[in-house]
């Protein structure tokens, strides 16, 4: 036998000559040589286990189940998969609009006030207060329309909606709702728009209405999808626009 290596798969023995693969079967083969050489390229090699990440990478992402394990949170859709405006937006979209009218209501009772010479006996006094409740029934009449429009427009938003960036949308088809849902929606969530039409009787009735506004603008927060009562009584929705 050789003293040295003639060629693959030559091995040396414990007599230190080395041997071709066919002789000396029965002794045992020595262990392969380490690899040496640069790692394989990327893409090369079987694919890592799944969910497997590099130590030090970010996690991978995912839809299923198990992504809130990596801090994901599903977030509330509607019918059509868009979003659904979040309970502080709805508040401060209303909020926005009701300034518009509670500036229209001051400017125009303090017109009627100030152009009468103001409270100077029982006779003004009685004319002044009709005179305010006119005032009264304008704003809240603009009112109706204001919200029956808008919101039942083809862009379904109010002025405070376009602000916050949300609108009203029918809750099956996802499109735009009518003018005469948009205005019953409101109306039920401001039972006073309409009570306060009602000369005198109309001031007490919108104290127990104005309970029910509170209760229903909350409703969104413990509804599924969201939604307040005036939602559900219309079959409507709110949602992200942007």
């Amino acid at each position: 036998m050789s003293d040295t290596a003639q060629g693959p798969g030559w091995w040396q023995a414990s007599d230190g000559k080395w041997y071709p693969p066919q002789e000396q079967a029965g002794q045992p083969m020595p262990p392969p040589a380490p690899a040496y050489g640069p790692p394989p390229a990327p893409g090369y090699g079987p694919p890592p286990a799944p969910g497997y990440a590099p130590p030090g990478a970010a996690p991978p992402y995912t839809s299923g189940p198990g992504a809130q394990q990596y801090g994901y949170a599903p977030v509330p859709v509607d019918s059509q998969g868009r979003p659904l405006a979040d309970w502080w937006q709805r508040l401060v979209a209303i909020i926005i609009d009701g300034l518009i009218f509670g500036v229209l209501d001051v400017i125009l009772s303090a017109i009627v006030i100030g152009g009468s010479g103001g409270f100077s006996d029982t006779f003004s006094v009685t004319g002044d207060l009709v005179k305010l409740w006119l005032v009264s029934a304008v704003v809240n009449i603009a009112s109706i329309a204001y919200f029956a429009f808008l919101e039942g427009s083809a862009k379904g938003q109010s002025v405070g909606m376009m602000a916050l960036g949300i609108a009203v949308r029918d809750e099956a088809a996802g499109g735009a709702i009518t003018p005469q849902r948009a205005g019953i929606r409101m109306i039920i969530l401001y039972p006073a728009m309409v009570l306060r039409l009602i000369p005198v009787v109309g001031v007490f009735l919108s104290l127990p209405a104005g309970i029910w506004t509170l209760v229903c603008g909350l409703s969104p927060l413990w509804n599924a999808g969201r939604k307040g009562y005036h939602d559900i009584s219309q079959k409507t929705t709110v949602i992200k626009v942007r």
